[in-house]
């Protein structure tokens, strides 16, 4: 399938068909208002947000891109994924994981506990395909499913909870792309959590070239927004960028990363999500917000940039890039890589209806890892 190339990201149809699709299901997914919250910041990237009130995970879903149809897009989709994880309708069955002959180990799927006992245990389990060869491997319901209500949030959990790979798309192959590179810039982040860690590459600004991050950058400037942009060492050779912004009229270092093996869309994501994540804290409206955070600070406080010149980013990405026009092809190069590096064939479990006009899916990569909640150190 042909790409629609589109500022800062790639869809397999034009924005405009998606609204056209997903407006009139709204209602359908509990979504009862879509709100533009760009201008309660001064920088002016477009960034919306979707209320969901019947949630059992997070109420308010936040969406950015580089117009308001694409924020309001991204937005919307983050909140029906997570209403397809809280009800996932699948065919389950129950058994202990020595019986199944899982192609992996239980210890490569982020348990909490790691004690022989668990190999005892009967859980719930679905079906996910692989990505390598389409064939049906069981995984636990609950790397699947996310909630927080009723019996799910009393109940002791054997995994850690985090929509890592959870994603929608246009069709199963971008939904299925999305949630690998969401796999992907997580497992980067684990092994390079902080700001201050001395495996990522700080890269010059002066020294990207495309017109549309520099159109980014130079509304961060504009707004007198400080803003840092380090590129993430990963084993899979894929572009992964993490951003930080900052400013004296919000003085909170806010953060955004992002992984494609397009860079203008990995390094796009990440600018964009650290702008997403000033104004989820400005707007104060997501459910996860820690209410013990300090948001007083001194507005004279340096956010702790370095001052040291950066990288090149042509030098940082020299051998980590490749384009696509074609989605099959993107996945089965990224799903590839995945494998070679970790052994395991990457998972899709299908969330959503046939009948629906596009896919949710919730992807699973053995051995890679995640944080829990937030997953990005300032």
């Amino acid at each position: 399938m042909r790409k629609v190339r589109l500022p800062g990201t790639h869809r397999a149809v034009r924005p405009e068909t998606t609204w056209t699709w997903v407006e009139p299901r709204l209602r359908h997914f509990g979504i009862t208002r879509v709100a533009d919250i760009t201008r309660l910041d001064n920088i002016g990237i477009p960034v919306f947000l979707a209320v969901r009130p019947a949630s059992e995970t997070l109420a308010v879903s936040q969406g950015k891109g580089a117009s308001p149809l694409l924020a309001r897009l991204s937005a919307v989709m983050e909140s029906i994924e997570l209403w397809h994880a809280e009800r996932p309708m699948l065919p389950t069955f129950v058994a202990k994981p020595t019986g199944l002959g899982l192609p992996y180990a239980m210890t490569d799927l982020n348990l909490r506990a790691r004690d022989s006992w668990v190999l005892q245990l009967e859980l719930p389990w679905v079906q996910a395909r692989s990505l390598v060869d389409d064939r049906h491997i069981p995984v636990p319901l609950d790397l699947v499913r996310l909630s927080y209500s009723g019996k799910h949030f009393w109940r002791s959990r054997l995994f850690e909870s985090s929509s890592t790979g959870l994603a929608s798309g246009n069709t199963p192959t971008e939904a299925c792309l999305h949630g690998l590179y969401e796999a992907v810039e997580r497992d980067a982040l684990a092994a390079h959590p902080s700001r201050s860690d001395a495996g990522r590459l700080r890269i010059a600004p002066e020294t990207i070239r495309d017109d549309h991050l520099r159109s980014l950058m130079n509304r961060l400037t504009d707004a007198d927004v400080e803003f840092d942009i380090s590129c993430i060492p990963n084993r899979f050779g894929i572009p992964t960028f993490a951003a930080f912004v900052w400013s004296p009229l919000f003085p909170i270092v806010c953060a955004g990363s992002g992984a494609h093996m397009d860079p203008v869309v990995a390094l796009s994501r990440a600018l964009t999500e650290a702008v997403q994540s000033r104004l989820t804290e400005i707007s104060a409206t997501r459910d996860d917000i820690p209410s013990t955070q300090d948001t007083w600070r001194d507005a004279s406080t340096d956010p702790g940039f370095p001052t040291t010149p950066g990288a090149s980013i042509e030098e940082v990405l020299r051998g980590h890039r490749a384009d696509f026009d074609d989605m099959e092809e993107e996945l089965a190069e990224v799903t590839r890589r995945v494998m070679d590096v970790t052994g395991h064939a990457p998972m899709a479990v299908p969330l959503s209806d046939p009948s629906e006009p596009f896919s949710v899916v919730r992807v699973i990569c053995p051995a890679l890892a995640y944080a829990e909640g937030r997953t990005l150190s300032a």
